[in-house]
């Protein structure tokens, strides 16, 4: 069965200070920072800000002055990443303190921009080098105070990035207290851009605070945001929705509230047209079906079926391979139901059974169900032989090894099962990493 919980359900992920150097060669080196990924997009803070326009002024001393500075300010920094590649790493801290001294009193945006990514590269120099921290934060606390109180939207940006990569280095109290920072500074913003950030910081308070912290820091969230008619917040805010939903039901064991979540979900995006949120109410859909297919596989099939009828057409390809898992999977839930799976079957054969990805599944369930009254050795020996290579992706076991250990019939079931194992065996042995031991049969 596909571990749709798993596969689909992907809740977001905050990552903190991690910076990549690259080198002229373009070769990978602990020298010269490009980027650094503070959320779920790299923020450039080498090439986005320092493409230095030539600006009409009136007064043209002004402008030539402006020019001047600025080709003198990209020289510097041509110059530190010599001295950085070099590894003379105190060199390249000279010029770009001597690039922060020239900026300091600047109005100038893009220069305001150069003042960071000087205080950026010169912190990762410290960090990740020299190894000294401390160092490093009074780089991003100089960031900091410079644009906390800015009201230009991609300057709170560079703030924000300072503020994430300064707690990734503190404590956990530490860390929460400037999460506290950045959400007290972005609620009340009008700006989306911002507004995201928000719910960064919310998320990355999340992953330092106890479970119950944690739904409460979602409910936040999804209360700020539930009537909001800005579909790029209604995406964050339907993440954080199947992240209290996962939380509910992985850890504290609750899928009935969990259940209710993804009804919301469905309930509030149905009726939008975009794919994007059409993804969404597939993937409630799914991890509904999930959910009930322990105690109540009839509901989970019915909910199957109406993705098959939503999907069947669809040229959407992620849209079209929702279609395909629940055809799979409904295949497998009538074996393990003991219903018809004819119309599943029709379905399969005429859109997935040439499919290298499919065909292999398909006919593993096909081995199962014909096991419950034959010997299917050379069935098995022909699928071992077809498929040596194949690896199930994203599948589980575990609901056709509970279907095989409540059998009745004891010879019916011990075929079953030396099948069963002979599959997860071939699992485990392609996929050795990813394999766990709850999917070996007792």
């Amino acid at each position: 069965m596909f571990k749709f919980f798993l596969l689909l359900i992907v809740g977001f992920v905050v990552y903190i200070g991690t910076i990549k150097y690259i080198s002229s060669d373009n070769k990978t080196q602990e020298s010269y920072p490009k980027e650094i990924i503070v959320d779920d997009k790299k923020v450039n803070i080498i090439e986005e800000d320092i493409e230095y326009e030539n600006q009409k002024s009136i007064i043209k001393p002004k402008y030539h002055t402006d020019n001047r500075l600025k080709d003198e300010i990209k020289s510097l920094f041509e110059q530190a990443n010599n001295f950085a590649l070099a590894q003379n790493y105190q060199e390249a801290i000279k010029i770009y303190n001597n690039i922060i001294d020239k900026l300091q009193d600047t109005k100038d945006n893009k220069l305001l921009k150069s003042f960071a990514k000087a205080h950026f590269l010169k912190a990762y120099i410290y960090r990740n080098n020299i190894h000294d921290n401390d160092e490093a934060i009074k780089d991003y606390n100089a960031i900091i105070e410079k644009f906390k109180n800015s009201d230009d939207v991609s300057l709170l940006k560079l703030y924000y990035n300072a503020q994430t990569v300064k707690a990734y280095l503190l404590d956990k109290d530490e860390a929460i207290d400037i999460y506290d920072e950045i959400i007290n500074k972005f609620k009340n913003s009008n700006n989306v851009e911002l507004l995201k950030k928000y719910i960064y910081a919310q998320y990355s308070k999340s992953y330092l605070s106890n479970t119950n912290d944690t739904i409460d820091i979602y409910d936040e969230i999804i209360d700020k945001f539930k009537n909001s008619t800005d579909k790029t917040l209604l995406k964050e805010l339907a993440s954080v929705e199947f992240s209290k939903a996962r939380l509910l039901n992985d850890y504290l064991k609750n899928p009935s509230d969990a259940i209710d979540i993804y009804d919301d979900i469905i309930n509030q995006f149905e009726n939008y047209d975009e794919n994007e949120f059409k993804q969404v109410v597939a993937n409630a859909l799914f991890a509904k079906s999930y959910l009930l297919m322990k105690d109540n596989g009839e509901e989970s099939m019915e909910i199957l079926d109406e993705l098959i009828d939503r999907y069947k057409n669809s040229t959407d390809k992620e849209l079209a391979r929702n279609f395909e898992y629940s055809v799979i999977n409904n295949i497998e839930l009538a074996l393990i139901t003991n219903n018809d799976d004819t119309n599943y079957r029709d379905l399969a054969n005429k859109y997935l059974y040439e499919k290298a990805d499919t065909k292999p599944q398909l006919e593993m369930l096909e081995i199962l169900k014909n096991a419950q009254e034959d010997n299917q050795d050379e069935a098995l020996r022909t699928w071992e032989k077809k498929y040596k290579d194949y690896k199930f992706e994203d599948w589980s076991f575990e609901e056709l090894q509970r279907w095989n250990n409540d059998m009745e019939n004891s010879k019916e079931k011990n075929r079953i099962k030396r099948y069963l194992n002979e599959f997860i065996k071939h699992d485990a042995t392609l996929n050795p990493v990813q394999y766990h031991d709850k999917n070996s049969t007792k």
